[in-house]
């Protein structure tokens, strides 16, 4: 298990995260394919939030049982508590720092958010 360090663009909000990057998932829901985020989930306590608390904005629609956050300052989407496992965070693989997700082998999965109930 590897340690990834992630952040916004403007680096107001920074984070890190245990695990290990072999798989992911890309939505086609309303929000997940306008933001364009590739997805991994991991347990809550494999996530810390380094700085930028204040400066996070919470986002629900639908249920309003997700919680995305964004950085109030650069808008960027860096993680957020699914719908499907509120208890899990979900990474925004755009984010991280030290990871190329166009040169990783990883398994990208297609998740139909858009017909899921």
């Amino acid at each position: 298990m590897k340690t990834y360090k992630g952040s916004c663009h403007c680096g107001q909000v920074k984070f890190e995260v245990q695990t290990d990057l072999t798989t992911a998932s890309s939505c086609n829901c309303s929000l997940c394919r306008r933001k364009g985020s590739i997805h991994h989930r991991v347990a809550a306590d494999r996530f810390t939030l380094v700085t930028g608390k204040e400066s996070l904005t919470l986002y629900q629609f639908g249920t309003k049982t997700a919680k995305h956050f964004f950085c109030r300052h650069c808008g960027i989407y860096p993680f957020h508590h699914p719908r499907i496992a509120p208890e899990m965070v979900s990474i925004n693989l755009r984010c991280l720092d030290d990871f190329e997700l166009e040169s990783a082998a990883i398994e990208i999965a297609k998740f139909d958010g858009k017909n899921w109930l």
